[in-house]
Parts: structure tokens; sequence; C-alpha cells
């Protein structure tokens, strides 16, 4: 899938006609892809590139920051660094601009394509807990069914910070496939993975299934975390 720089806007040859070019065949390959049900990255490239334009469109002194800078002068007592902008002209302000309005909505248009994908998609994932829950449910395993076999992944959950706001995440480490037939249950399966990790002795075990193929690493493994986060912290 091809990306989009997270300078684009500011990269050489500042020109709104030009910019409009580069983003729309960007849109054209995240189209492409949310065709095939490839959502991730794409919609997660989508969403933050549409969050950095609208805060720069909101500020345009975070627009001149993009530009290239000259240190001219140190101030060794302060400990103090002067910089001179590089680019001083309003017509180029006036082409990012344009570019800002141009690319926006149509961002935003292609993003709520993607989420209509993504619902539509999770509406066929179905979770199960497998045994008993446990009270620490901060590390346990995905089991991911795909219809021919089973998919097992250890997950932690992490805590990461933006902005000074902090955010849960979900890490996830491949163990084995185990095929999926009629001596094969979950339960066997988290007796196999207690065995063989008895760091883990009693874990937290959700069971995902869909009725309908998507591909794992672009749609179904992405949604299966988002959804085990909204079930174990109601994000």
């Amino acid at each position: 899938m091809k990306t989009l720089s997270k300078t684009w806007l500011t990269d050489p040859h500042i020109d709104a006609e030009y910019k409009s070019y580069i983003l729309l065949d960007y849109l054209q390959n995240a189209q492409a892809a949310f065709e095939k049900l490839q959502l991730f990255p794409t919609l997660s490239e989508l969403i933050e590139h549409y969050r950095e334009l609208l805060a720069l469109k909101d500020s345009s002194d975070l627009v001149r920051d993009l530009f290239p800078k000259q240190l001219v002068s140190i101030n060794w007592k302060e400990k103090q660094l002067t910089y001179e902008q590089l680019v001083n002209d309003i017509s180029l302000m006036e082409e990012i601009i344009s570019t800002l309005e141009f690319s926006i909505p149509r961002i935003k248009e292609q993003i709520e394509a993607g989420k209509e994908i993504y619902d539509e998609a999770e509406s066929h994932i179905h979770m199960n807990v497998i045994g008993l829950m446990p009270l620490q449910t901060d590390e346990g395993y995905l089991l991911v069914n795909t219809g021919s076999e089973v998919l097992a992944y250890q997950y932690q959950v992490t805590l990461y910070e933006q902005s000074n706001t902090r955010y849960k995440g979900l890490r996830t480490a491949f163990i084995q496939n185990y095929p999926w037939n009629l001596s094969t249950t979950y339960v066997s399966i988290k007796h196999e993975l207690m065995k063989s990790n008895s760091t883990l002795p009693n874990p937290a075990t959700f069971a995902f299934e869909s009725n309908k193929k998507f591909p794992l690493l672009e749609c179904y493994l992405p949604i299966v975390r988002r959804m085990l986060l909204q079930q174990l912290y109601g994000l």
C-alpha cells in the first residue's frame, strides 16, 4: 500500500495543484485497498493525516513551523537558539491553505468509507470467553479462528502516552496454529497453552470467529484487538 509522507504538505514543489495530484493518487490507492477489505494500516494513517491537517488549518503558526529554518545566533548565557525562516513567501502560505481546504474533506470522506467497511466487518466477528475469567485480564490469549485453523496469540495490554494523555493498547505475539477439526476445542487449546507457559496458570482466553473471510493482518486481527479492548475496558 502506498503511503503518504507526514511532511507531504511542505515537501518540495509547494503547489496546490501538484499536491492535489499526490493526495488523489494516495486516496485512490486507499480506496483500492478498502475494496479488498485491507483496512489497516491505511485507515489508521488516514485518521492521523486528517487530525494533523485539521490542527494545521487551525494554526497558521504550525504551518510555518514546517518550513526549513536556519540557525542565526546562539545565546550561550540564556542557552537559547535563534532561527530564521528560510521561506517567508506569502504565496506559498496561500498554496498550503488551498491544499488544506482541498485535502481535509476528501480525506474525511475516505475515512468514513473505511469506517463503514470496518463496522460491516466487525458485525461478522463474534467473541467467546473460554473458561473462567480471572481477576487479572491485562495478559492472556487470543484464539483467532480462520475456519480451517485456530491461530493462538498471547496478548498484553500496554499503556502509552500522547500529548499528555494515556492510552491503552494491545500487544500481541503469535504462538502457534492449531488445525480446526472435530477433535480440537478452544478449551483443549487453552489447556495446551497453560501447560507450555506456567507464568499464566489461569489466563484470560478469548476466541474469535467470523462467518466471512477477511484478510488476517489487514482486517481480521486489528478488529479482534479493538474488540478485546472494548470487552476489557469499554474503550
